[in-house]
């Protein structure tokens, strides 16, 4: 028995010298810029939105090359099942378009009176009849609303999931554009779902390869992290989600809300240990390891592991508080 001990001692310690070990100079981390637009893949294309709430106006910008949309709704509005019309807006509310496209202006307004709704349609400033193809002008952009703002997002995934269940959700959420509207989406299906392990796998998948920012990607699997993960094939696939994060301080945080949930298996530690080691930052990578030694994992492998990661560190000291929490 003291042999044993011994010898796993001189492991240990050879193992710490050589990952005390100087490092080259050459490499540097990296840090990817963040930006509120989008492009096409030729990038000669340019689109971005943006969506504000101030008290109770809600306001949807998008703006895709010369085109550009803006709906703000007052109040609360409500549409049909198809989003084809308004059917009520409460008292003192109003909806409001902007629709500039091609040379063309459409404007229109719709307000709650005594009377019922008035509409207002207007056609490069001159105020027109609502007739059918205003109608059908609306009705699409009520649905960009929708599926592109994010707007009645909390009713409409309830209804999609009592007529349809999960999987016409996730089906919609493969429809919509943006990341933010995505992930909202994804919230609301989390949160009201009642979801299997199937559907939780599916969801996890589907987040990692839809959702693009690396921010609202990390809310979704930090969100997911809360009442799901129960078993180490959703953890799996939970880091496979994390491993297409790019900025360092969010797959910290995601792998930080995964091993605060605990009850993890070596292999799902072993998998979050090699994925820690991806991370660009010094300082985010030491935090996450250290976590992981102060979670007291007594496997060998796990610990030769957390070594192994902490020799991708460049800075010293931040190695060196890693291995100290390795050994402690």
């Amino acid at each position: 028995m003291t042999n044993i001990i011994k010898s796993r001692a001189v492991v240990f310690g050879v193992a710490l010298l050589i990952a005390l070990a100087p490092l080259s100079t050459n490499s540097a981390s990296r840090s990817l810029p963040q930006t509120v637009s989008t492009q096409s893949a030729d990038s000669r294309r340019h689109s971005e939105q943006s969506i504000r709430t101030e008290g109770n106006t809600w306001t949807w910008r998008h703006v895709d090359d010369d085109a550009r949309l803006e709906v703000s709704i007052r109040g609360h509005v409500e549409f049909a099942e198809d989003y084809s019309d308004i059917t009520s807006i409460s008292e003192g509310g109003s909806i409001r378009v902007t629709d500039e496209k091609g040379g063309v202006t459409r404007k229109f307004e719709a307000r709650s009176t005594s009377s019922g709704i008035q509409r207002t349609y207007w056609l490069n400033g001159a105020s027109r009849q609502f007739d059918q193809e205003a109608k059908a002008w609306l009705a699409k952009t009520l649905d960009d609303t929708v599926r592109q703002g994010g707007y009645d997002v909390r009713p409409r995934v309830r209804r999609i999931l009592r007529e349809s269940g999960p999987s016409a959700v996730l089906q919609e959420i493969s429809r919509l554009k943006g990341d933010y509207v995505k992930r909202i989406y994804f919230d609301e299906l989390v949160m009201n779902g009642n979801l299997d392990d199937q559907t939780i796998r599916q969801v996890l998948r589907q987040a990692a390869t839809e959702i693009h920012s690396d921010y609202e990607k990390a809310q979704l699997l930090v969100r997911m992290s809360e009442d799901y993960l129960t078993n180490d094939s959703q953890r799996a696939i939970y880091l496979e989600g994390v491993n297409t994060i790019h900025s360092d301080y969010e797959k910290g945080r995601a792998l930080g809300a995964l091993l605060k949930k605990g009850n993890f298996g070596r292999e799902n530690m072993l998998l979050a240990v090699k994925s820690a080691s991806n991370i660009n930052s010094d300082y985010e990578k030491a935090q996450f390891l250290i976590r992981v030694a102060a979670a007291g994992s007594s496997d060998e492998s796990v610990r030769m592991a957390l070594i192994d990661a902490a020799r991708t560190i460049h800075s010293e000291y931040e190695r060196g508080r890693v291995l100290s929490a390795v050994f402690k």
